[in-house]
């Protein structure tokens, strides 16, 4: 039986390529950060980092979690459903964060010069799902080539 790596501090050599938004085409990154993969298995949270380059985006995507994002460096466009189920617009910059709540379709659009950086921090979505989502995976995605969701 194999043991599980059970780690306190993750290293950058130890950070994985590859989460859930990650696209094919190289516009979008996600790095796995607080995530089983890495060690660092928490119960109720998971956490990473994405890297969307100028004029790319996320895909369109919702999870059964909530999510905040923490935005690190560059501008950029939060699009997201409200209560209603109405697509809104929300300017992203540096230093300012955003809630997105459960199962509202959402996704980010780098709309500055230079990659939009996110520090992505999700509720329990890595423990079992609620017997009523429609997926297998925790995410739901609406686009793009995510080979991870």
């Amino acid at each position: 039986m194999s043991k599980t790596i059970q780690r306190t501090v993750l290293k950058p050599e130890q950070i994985l390529d590859g989460a859930p938004m990650q696209q094919l085409h190289g516009g979008v990154r996600d790095l796995k950060l607080v995530y089983p993969e890495t060690g660092l298995n928490a119960q109720t949270l998971c956490m990473g980092v994405v890297e969307i380059e100028p004029g790319h985006a996320s895909p369109m995507h919702r999870h059964n979690c909530e999510e905040v994002y923490y935005v690190l460096s560059g501008e950029g466009v939060l699009d997201i459903e409200d209560e209603q189920g109405v697509m809104e617009s929300h300017a992203l910059i540096a230093g300012g964060c955003s809630l997105q709540r459960p199962n509202r379709t959402h996704r980010v659009r780098s709309v500055g010069g230079e990659a939009l950086r996110l520090v992505v921090v999700g509720g329990v979505m890595l423990v079992p799902l609620l017997p009523t989502w429609p997926t297998v995976s925790p995410y739901e995605v609406f686009e793009g080539n995510s080979q991870n969701a």
